[in-house]
């Protein structure tokens, strides 16, 4: 009886508390570290500055938007132009994560590596043309900034087909990011409009040959898609022709120039509009922060 009392009177308002795991104490320490202002102010001794140069840089491309005329395919010069309507083509492809009929696919690959942290890139194209009702004006979006959401997926043997021929392995892989052109999408382009240097068709091409700066042939695109769809009929079409004519070596094209290659879903007053708050914001927020910075770093 005696020893129970005196158990009870040591163990009152102790209470039990269990031992906190490493990763409960890392997210503690985190907390710790954002809540402290001297943090934030060595941060932004290094931001600041570089938020600065990155929303003038902005401004820049805002200005060179708005100072290049918009044209019409019909009226399009030889140099820097702005262009917009839907996105057609001849045939389709099939993109490899979301399995959707397009006309061009960039898949964007991160994977762990030890020496390199630029992404894998893959991306195919058949012949692109965009149709404001006036004409048609070829496209070759390799190397375009693309200003629209991307989707992700599992991808299956294709992501390991591209992570081997980059010697990487399955493990490797963080995630894989898709981006299409659909038929039928709106899109705006700002890109340089040049004389097409392949405006004649190779004679020694074959059925499966390349057109032009890369563009997948017809050929090409209908094994690509039974390869997607092994269900297919091989005594049947594919369904990758789009039962449209189309001149497929015209004596210009649309492409990356010394100008800014953008290809956006949003229309030019959209692109312009963003482009103005980010400025706006970067540009005065950067020095700002800076100043703070350094008076919170000097007292």
């Amino acid at each position: 009886m005696l020893c129970g009392q005196m158990l009870a009177t040591l163990t009152k308002g102790y209470v039990y508390q269990r031992p906190e795991g490493p990763l409960s104490l890392l997210l503690r320490q985190l907390i710790w570290l954002l809540s402290q202002p001297l943090f934030w102010a060595a941060l932004g001794v290094v931001v600041g500055p570089y938020l600065f140069y990155r929303g003038f840089r902005l401004f820049q491309r805002k200005r060179l938007i708005l100072d290049i005329p918009r044209s019409t395919v019909r009226a399009a010069a030889i140099g820097p132009v702005e262009v917009s309507g839907k996105a057609v083509g001849p045939y389709t492809l099939v993109s490899p994560l979301s399995s959707r009929d397009c006309l061009y696919y960039r898949v964007v690959i991160r994977v762990f590596r030890h020496r390199s942290s630029s992404p894998i890139v893959d991306e195919v194209c058949a012949p692109l043309f965009v149709d404001d009702g006036t004409g048609e004006l070829m496209i070759y979006p390799k190397s375009a900034e693309m200003q629209w959401a991307g989707v992700t997926g599992d991808g299956g043997e294709y992501l390991t087909h591209v992570l081997a021929r980059h010697g990487c392995e399955r493990q490797d892989l963080v995630d894989a990011q898709e981006f299409c052109i659909l038929p039928g999408d709106n899109i705006f382009i700002l890109g340089t409009l040049r004389e097409n240097p392949w405006a004649t068709k190779d004679p020694g091409a074959s059925s499966l040959s390349r057109i032009g700066p890369g563009f997948v042939s017809l050929d090409e695109a209908d094994l690509l898609r039974r390869e997607a769809f092994t269900c297919l009929n091989p005594n049947l079409p594919s369904g990758a022709a789009q039962g449209r004519e189309f001149n497929l070596y015209p004596p210009t094209i649309l492409m990356q120039g010394q100008n800014p290659f953008v290809i956006s879903t949003h229309s030019q007053r959209e692109v312009v509009s963003e482009l103005a708050w980010k400025s706006f914001l970067f540009i005065w927020g950067g020095p700002i922060w800076t100043l703070w910075a350094l008076w919170k770093l000097l007292s």
